[in-house]
Formats: C-alpha cells, structure tokens, sequence
C-alpha cells in the first residue's frame, strides 16, 4: 500500500517533433497542439534513435510513481512435486500478472483504503510466486506457502494498486476441466474466477466498487525462446481524447528491461491511435508500439527499423481531468513467432 505523496506534475509524453522534447505536465494549449500534430504523423512522430536511460527523466519516472516490483523467493520453485510437473513432456506453463487497487490511481478520496487481503489458487498444477507489485512492508505480504496451488497474502490499498508475478504450471493441459485461477477475498466478496483459457484471448477486468477498484489479471504463455512481457504505467489525459503514456516494460517473469514513453488521441478522422517508444535499461532503442485503442482496450504492433516485430494488446483506463498524475494502462507484449494469443492490430 502506498499513499499519495506526489504534487508535482507527472510528464505524460515525450514527443519528438523536428527532434525537441515536450514533456506535458498540464493542459497547455501549446503542448495540446503538438501532440495533436504528432499523432498525425508515422508512429506519432516518434524516431528510432537511441536515448538516455530512462529517456534522461528519472524525476518524471518518480513522479509518476509506476507501481514497482520486487523478486519473490517462493519455496515452491523448489517443491518436489513442482520440479516434476515441469519436466512432464505435455506440461504448460505461463505467467500472469494479477493487479488489484485503484486502477487508475486518482479515483478515490485520498482517505479511502481497501483491504484485499485473500488467497489465490488453481484447481490443478502449481503457482509459483516470482514478484510482488507494489508492496509496503507495514501492510502488505506473501504469507507463508503451505499449498501448491494455493498462495495466501495481505494487501490494503489507497489510490495505488498492489500484485503479483505468477508462474502457472499445468501438468494435465489436456484435461477436460478448465484451467482457473481463483481469487477470494478473506472478506467473504467475490470469488473472482479466470479461466486461464479466457485470459490468453486477452486481459480481464472486474470492477470492485464505485470508487475505481479494480482486479486486473493478464497472461502469457510461456515461451523461453521468446521475447515477451509485459507493460504498464500512466494513462494521463492533457485534455479529453488526447494525452500521454509513461511506463515500465518486463520480461515474461516480471523483470523490468526498460521504459516506455509516447501519446495517445484521436486523429483528425476520428483513429484513436497510440504510439510509444521503447527502450532498455541503458537507453537502447528497442522498438515503437504502436496501435490504436477504444473502449479499455487497446491492440498494437511492435515496429522496429526491419518493420514490424511483433504484436502487443491490453487495457487502459484515461486519468481524471485536471489531476496532477493518474491514469493507467496494462499490456503485454510478443515477438511474432510466439504471439499466437494476441489478436492482430488491423
């Protein structure tokens, strides 16, 4: 659980036009034009280029306050019965990243927390723990694994959200029961059932309350001679239709390996595109993704300077007008050889 202790504006956008940053921390009417311009142009008028790490905004990254992760010891990696399963020649596995808080986080009064505490399970196999999202050691932990298909843990939220990076491992794909992954609240609401089958046709969104709760959970197959991950970070509106995206991007395990910076809004025909730039940790251009969005959702493609590398698709939610920092958005993201689940960009 965090509070909110940011005042200071958030950079929505970094938006390369005749080779000038902007960075949008209201909604100037100047910034407002410029980013109406890019969206105009290929790939929102971003470059392939290089830059410094972090595109050399490590205030604007803070000031964002992205939900970090942090590296999980779980026991189970090491159980028996787990080291087993992983080894039978029809096992799959795959990753999910389950989320759950004010997504996006300025929906709520500033007093207003809730406790999510609760368990997690699957009805067959193993899962295995990797990252925790957004935990405070004064309310939030993993307890202590008892079951192998089963992880309880303590989590209260503000305007923030909290997660988890899980591994799940299906020893008997082939089985006629679905594969579910179940989240039920020690208080008795819910449960919140998600068919791993549903989730690889996309992420899945489950309203809470009024206040802007949320539960949030996105999967990938796991695929070790892929590139893939995952995405998420701020959604932030400079007026209605038109903003900007700042994030963190990972690997399939829940690592982080770069930034992601760029905009979103509707094109003068109506095309309600984005466009963000990717680079690693050190400032390497690894790629535009770029696509469009409606109604939550959005769909894209990775380009890089060949052409089109891969695919990507998620959700969103616009920030609030007029509040310092906000907005959210979740993804993930494959190399083509290894994106059958993700729907194409057309």
């Amino acid at each position: 659980m965090r509070t909110r202790s940011f005042q200071a504006c958030l950079a929505a956008t970094a938006l390369l036009t005749a080779g000038a940053g902007l960075t949008a921390c209201a909604a100037d009417p100047d910034d407002v034009d410029l980013v109406a311009a890019a969206l105009e142009q290929d790939n929102g008028g971003l470059d392939m280029e290089d830059e410094a790490a972090t595109f050399g905004a490590t205030d604007e990254f803070a000031a964002a306050e992205i939900e970090a992760s942090t590296e999980f010891t779980d026991a189970m990696d090491a159980d028996t019965e787990v080291v087993a399963m992983r080894e039978l020649p029809s096992v799959l596995t795959g990753r999910v990243v389950l989320m759950w808080g004010q997504l996006p986080p300025d929906r709520a009064p500033e007093a207003y927390a809730r406790d999510w505490s609760g368990s997690i399970s699957l009805n067959r196999g193993a899962i295995i723990v990797r990252r925790v999202i957004g935990f405070e050691e004064a309310t939030d932990q993993v307890m202590p694994r008892t079951d192998r298909a089963s992880v309880e843990f303590h989590s209260i939220t503000r305007p923030f959200a909290d997660g988890l990076t899980l591994e799940l491992v299906d020893p008997d794909p082939g089985n006629a029961t679905p594969l579910t992954l179940t989240y039920a609240p020690a208080d008795g609401s819910g449960p919140y059932a998600m068919r791993a089958a549903d989730l690889l046709a996309g992420p899945a969104v489950y309203d809470v309350d009024s206040e802007g709760n949320r539960v949030i959970a996105t999967l990938l197959r796991r695929d070790d001679a892929c590139d893939q991950g995952f995405a998420h970070g701020r959604w932030r509106a400079l007026r209605d239709g038109l903003g900007g995206m700042l994030g963190v991007v990972t690997d399939d395990a829940g690592v982080p390996v770069g930034h992601l910076r760029g905009i979103w809004g509707a094109r003068r025909s109506g095309e309600q595109v984005f466009f963000g730039k990717y680079i690693n940790r050190d400032g390497q251009f690894r790629g535009i993704f770029g696509g469009h969005y409606r109604d939550g959702h959005v769909v894209g493609r990775w380009i890089t300077a060949a052409g089109e590398h891969g695919r990507l698709d998620g959700r969103y939610e616009e920030s609030l007008p007029g509040r310092p920092a906000g907005g959210n958005f979740g993804l993930r993201w494959a190399e083509t050889s290894c994106a059958r689940d993700i729907p194409a960009d057309n």
